[in-house]
């Protein structure tokens, strides 16, 4: 048990010390405005004030934990502590910057509140981030700052007992597109084909039309290699599934399929089946609702996950509707074109509505790597991105997190684009 001495408490002081304490270090603490009671306390200690008290572990606290609503900071102020880069810094102190301010402002995304440019499909972008600034997106920052904390706090009281959470692999798999070929429609495998022909595409005019006319299997339904993959290595995959419309970013197949939804019913019996909300679902609560109550009637079971499709997502705009629709845990939270961290941590979290100044039931689960950015942003062919993965997984095992990826079943499909990526995705099942 950790006794913290604050001047004044506050939701947003109560809010980070629970997350860095209770959720990453695993340790209980409790406040006291009593400064004597402070002083006079055996327990390991934390002096969170102005005033030096010569006792305990020394944080000057920086105004963010005790505003209240939105106002642009500064951050410009770039530091260091132990090798680690930092921001709020102070002169004073036994810890050179506001490690809880600087956490709070990471994991609220609250950069995030008074952002005024956005990429052209209405998300924040990483240029734009403190963590980037800093050159420390691929790591989980405020995780690691909390265990150097610790650090600090053992080497003043050996005998505080810590009881951090463990590790986990989390696979995830986004669909959307259940087929490559099939289920597009006669006029459209018509014109296709035609394409095909005309370009002198002929190994995928073959292979398109035996696979239309069910002579081979689609490429992109290989829902039952990841099945057995998952059983195999007792691993618990999630599948986020699009149920949205046919449109100019949500392109999946036009005409219904029974084997399709057969598929998703079986895979519901063993795996979490998780809704994918579709383009204009990301900023339309209707949409989603609609959306969410078609997959729950498929698989006849309450849907509670969600990963935005493109990872469309706006703060608090976009958290907000997922509270809405009955969702209490969302994986939207990475950026389309950089891998790494975009709240700074590895570690679910409640969201906090820094506008409402409330702690809320939607758990955010931080993604670390998309198959899409180490292609297409980082040009990784399949051992590089294996490499890249294990880097990242190696930082969140040092820190007890949950590593969280994001692929799609497309990528696992063996075209020209992803040869050797199903493999590669094979191995990595088994190594993390």
């Amino acid at each position: 048990m950790i006794i913290v001495f604050a001047h004044t408490e506050s939701p947003r002081l109560t809010y980070i010390f629970s997350r860095v304490f209770t959720d990453i270090l695993g340790v209980d603490f409790y406040f006291t405005t009593d400064k004597e009671k402070f002083l006079a306390s055996p327990a390991p200690s934390i002096n969170y004030s102005t005033e030096m008290l010569n006792k305990g572990v020394w944080i000057v606290p920086h105004s963010l934990l005790y505003d209240t609503g939105v106002s642009e900071q500064n951050t410009e102020d770039i530091s260091s502590w132990k090798g680690m880069p930092t921001f709020f810094s102070n002169q004073q102190g036994d810890i050179p910057f506001d490690l809880f301010a600087a956490s709070f402002f990471l994991i609220t995304r609250y950069e995030e509140y008074y952002a005024k440019a956005f990429d052209v499909h209405g998300r924040y972008q990483y240029t734009d981030s403190i963590v980037h600034r800093m050159d420390c997106i691929e790591s989980p920052i405020v995780d690691q700052w909390a265990y150097a904390l610790k650090e600090e706090l053992l080497a003043r009281y050996p005998e505080c007992k810590f009881f951090p959470r463990t590790y986990h692999f989390i696979p995830t798999i986004d669909v959307d597109h259940p087929y490559l070929y099939r289920n597009k429609g006669f006029i459209i495998n018509i014109i296709c084909l035609l394409k095909d022909l005309m370009k002198g595409n002929f190994l995928t005019f073959r292979e398109r039309f035996f696979t239309i006319s069910f002579f081979k299997a689609d490429r992109y339904f290989n829902f039952k290699f990841l099945l057995l993959l998952y059983q195999v290595q007792g691993v618990k995959g999630l599948f986020f599934v699009h149920r949205g419309p046919y449109g100019a970013f949500d392109r999946r197949y036009l005409y219904p399929s029974r084997r399709y939804d057969k598929m998703l019913r079986e895979i519901a019996r063993d795996y979490p089946v998780c809704i994918h909300p579709s383009y204009a679902a990301a900023f339309d609560k209707m949409q989603l609702m609609k959306e969410k109550r078609e997959l729950e009637r498929l698989i006849d079971s309450r849907v509670v996950r969600s990963r935005n499709h493109f990872l469309r997502i706006r703060l608090p705009e976009s958290y907000r509707l997922l509270l809405e629709a009955g969702i209490t845990h969302d994986y939207s939270l990475l950026y389309s074109s950089r891998i790494g961290f975009r709240a700074g941590t590895s570690i679910p979290f409640p969201f906090y509505d820094v506008e409402k100044e409330q702690e809320t039931g939607l758990i955010i689960h931080p993604s670390a790597v998309m198959d899409v950015t180490l292609s297409r942003d980082y040009g990784f062919d399949a051992s590089q991105a294996y490499e890249k993965i294990r880097e990242i997984a190696a930082k969140v095992k040092a820190v007890n997190g949950d590593f969280i990826t994001l692929f799609h079943n497309s990528t696992l499909s063996e075209t020209k684009e992803w040869k050797n990526w199903r493999d590669m995705y094979a191995e990595m099942i088994k190594q993390l």
